[in-house]
């Protein structure tokens, strides 16, 4: 009897114990059925995560693709601009972003005068022309003298007044907003010639144009 009572109690301890082992293992079933429905939700969502980057790479592919397209529009209407500038006889240089355009050989003025000569108004037409190209660009006009005396007034005077001549003509003839232009005087100080001779003094009576163009369509496309 005592051995049974034994072999009944060993029992019942083993079966505890098999229904404890039982409990574990359900718990780690289920933990493990969290853990796959996690692991299947990170899948999906990195499957998703994949997709989307595809679709954006391509995306941005194809927005490069139109902005290489814009930047070499803009690049060769500038160049066009830069003809057209250089076929009216000027110089043209590209420095930090503003355009210098020079004519010496056309912008003349007469000793002591502020008034353009027929060529040099003419030349102006080009200049009007590529500010009407670009109508956010803004331009400084500056005015230059040679080295002689000028009576009753001043070269800088005189310089600044040249200057106000252009904008008169470009704001008048050609209908440029007077807002996008101003006018500015370096008197004798800046000569490109030899004020010795006649030559020299011709070429140093003229007036210069920095543009300062509109890059805000370039630096939106550089940015992007």
């Amino acid at each position: 009897m005592r051995a049974a009572t034994s072999t009944i109690d060993s029992l019942r301890t083993e079966v505890s114990t098999l229904n404890t082992k039982v409990a574990e293992n359900d718990k780690e079933i289920t933990q493990l059925k969290a853990e796959n429905v996690q692991y299947s939700k990170e899948a999906a969502d990195c499957r998703a995560a994949k997709e989307a980057a595809a679709a954006a790479s391509e995306s941005m592919k194809k927005e490069m693709e139109t902005k290489e397209a814009a930047i070499d529009e803009l690049i060769l209407k500038a160049q066009a601009s830069k003809q057209k500038l250089v076929d009216a006889g000027a110089e043209v240089n590209f420095e930090d972003g503003l355009v210098y355009i020079s004519m010496p050989e056309k912008f003349k003025f007469k000793n002591g005068s502020s008034n353009l000569s027929a060529k040099g108004k003419e030349g102006l037409k080009a200049i009007a022309e590529v500010l009407n190209e670009y109508p956010d660009a803004k331009a400084i006009i500056v005015g230059n003298t040679d080295a002689n005396g000028i009576k009753g007034a001043d070269n800088w005077s005189l310089s600044t007044e040249r200057a106000n001549a252009v904008v008169r003509i470009l704001t008048d003839k050609h209908k440029i907003d007077p807002a996008r232009l101003t006018a500015a005087g370096r008197g004798k100080y800046h000569p490109l010639g030899d004020n010795k001779t006649k030559a020299g003094r011709e070429q140093n009576r003229r007036f210069e144009v920095i543009l300062e163009p509109d890059m805000s369509k370039l630096w939106d496309i550089l940015e992007n």
